[in-house]
């Protein structure tokens, strides 16, 4: 049969033109206006210089993309993340190190990084602020715990598909005694819980929403509780019985109304102006500034995350339950890295590291491969009363890309982090949202374009290889499975930024027209 090159050299002309224009909509955003793409002085010198961070991102996503001509390395996907991520980390810590080292030197760039810091963190982190030795030390600890857990990582799958057999922590645990592994689960789940009370407190609010997300989801988490002591009888495989479903199904239920419930009121329950605020809101003095912007979208984010967490330690095999925790924490170290060192990283690497990196890290932690053999199925039909093929696939598909979707939706409490300005006018609003959707939406699509496109020309090119059945194909796949994960991701950041960001702003500028009434009156 004549295979159609025709046809196939069309489309794929057609995808390295869609790469070419998402570079050319990013570069052209970063030459925007100042106030789009600088968050604070330091930055200006950052957009003249190649730094050693941008360069080996750069450098990494071409080994990748190299990498896919070769069927042991698409065999042993995992050790080039596990690579790229640590050396990157490393990288963040060497730069920390030398920022530390260098402020330490000048009494008078050490006031100032302390001054713009105070200045510039508007965010939920306001009413926290820390002194420079507390910063230097907070930063530090954020990029070796990631370091740490990612190592942590690496070594609970150690082989993928040709080296299987090594010994690594899974197999340990798969040969212990149950009880061990459940209790590991049982604080992994305590720890989630733990962690979303410990945010939520870091809004200093007690409004009906927030005791009432928190008891849904101290909940949810004895509900996930329940479901472990009560499915589980060896350390692989959950059984699903009636029992057990129906706790599945109350847990898929409140879930549901929560986050959806914070989706719709979070914008409308956070004072936009400081007028408005609480008298024990410790909002700064600026009567013109707006803090209701990242409340909103810190709760929103973290209510995502946090559910997602369950969720995934609902579903995952017994074993998978620390390596969520892990990247759970990984991407809390990063939010907070990166709110501390704002002057030391463009915001394209911070999104291409939460987004990119260390979601692919965490997908070979959580034992995926590129073999179809290692797709969760037992987890797919958890909480599922009568064979659903729609249903059944959802599950697993979230099963496989817990931890990338886990970390788009991790971006949505970096967004939080940012300056929020006054967003009443249509200029400043437009402003608001390139800086907070446009990039860390664009960038995503365009990596994931660059991967897209360049496996399908390696596929064309080893069409009549003799592993193109066993280990290119089933490669595509997974590929173009992540495409749909990579788009998800993106409408859900887009969509809690655009409805957040008009919410506050209609109700920032009924505000303003109240108090012009008011005072005309």
């Amino acid at each position: 049969m004549r295979k159609p090159l025709y046809l196939l050299a069309s489309a794929i002309s057609l995808m390295i033109i869609s790469c070419f224009s998402l570079a050319g909509i990013i570069s052209c955003i970063f030459k925007g206006p100042p106030q789009i793409k600088v968050e604070h002085h330091s930055e200006l010198d950052l957009d003249k210089n190649w730094h050693l961070d941008e360069v080996f991102i750069l450098m990494g996503i071409f080994l990748y993309v190299a990498s896919l001509g070769s069927s042991s390395f698409v065999e042993e996907e995992q050790y080039i993340w596990h690579f790229l991520t640590s050396t990157l980390y490393l990288i963040f810590l060497i730069k920390t190190v030398q920022s530390i080292l260098k402020e330490s030197n000048s009494t008078l760039v050490h006031r100032s990084e302390t001054k713009t810091f105070h200045k510039n963190n508007s965010s939920y982190l306001a009413s926290y602020k820390l002194i420079p030795g507390q910063q230097d030390g907070c930063k530090l600890y954020t990029v070796l715990i990631v370091l740490v857990a990612g190592r942590i990582l690496r070594a609970w799958y150690q082989g993928g598909i040709n080296w299987v057999h090594f010994p690594d922590i899974s197999k340990i645990l798969n040969q212990s005694d149950s009880s061990i592994v459940k209790s590991l689960q049982t604080i992994s789940v305590l720890a989630v819980v733990v962690l979303y009370s410990v945010s939520l407190m870091l809004l200093r609010t007690r409004r009906i929403l927030i005791i009432g997300l928190w008891l849904s989801h101290l909940s949810c988490g004895l509900l996930v509780m329940l479901h472990i002591w009560k499915s589980q009888v060896d350390t692989s495989v959950p059984i699903n019985n009636h029992s057990t479903t129906s706790i599945a199904q109350i847990f898929y239920v409140i879930a549901s109304i929560s986050v959806t419930c914070t989706f719709l009121l979070s914008p409308w329950i956070f004072p936009t102006h400081s007028k408005e605020a609480e008298p024990t809101s410790s909002s700064g003095s600026n009567p013109e500034k707006a803090h209701g912007l990242n409340h909103s979208v810190f709760l929103t984010g973290v209510t995502y995350t946090m559910f997602w967490c369950l969720l995934q330690l609902l579903l995952q095999q017994p074993i998978n339950a620390v390596p969520v925790l892990l990247i759970l924490l990984q991407i809390i170290s990063s939010v907070i890295y990166f709110s501390l060192e704002k002057s030391l990283h463009r915001q394209w690497v911070q999104v291409v590291v939460a987004m990119q990196f260390l979601g692919m890290t965490g997908h070979f932690g959580l034992g995926n491969t590129n073999s179809l053999a290692s797709i969760d199925v037992a987890g797919a039909f958890i909480g599922i009363s009568s064979y659903s093929t729609v249903l059944s696939g959802v599950l697993m598909f979230i099963i496989t890309y817990g931890s990338p979707l886990l970390l788009y939706l991790g971006m949505v409490v970096h967004m939080s982090v940012k300056d929020s300005n006054d967003i009443s006018t249509p200029q400043q609003w437009s402003s608001v949202l390139s800086r907070m959707i446009a990039l860390p939406c664009l960038l995503p699509l365009l990596v994931n374009s660059i991967a897209l496109t360049s496996y399908t020309i390696v596929l064309l090119l080893m069409r009549n290889h003799l592993f193109v059945w066993s280990v290119f194909s089933p490669k595509y796949l997974y590929v173009c499975a992540a495409t749909v994960c990579t788009y998800a991701g993106v409408l859900v950041i887009a969509m809690t930024g655009a409805y957040t960001c008009a919410v506050l702003s209609f109700r920032t500028r009924n505000y303003r027209d109240k108090s012009v009434d008011q005072i005309d009156g």
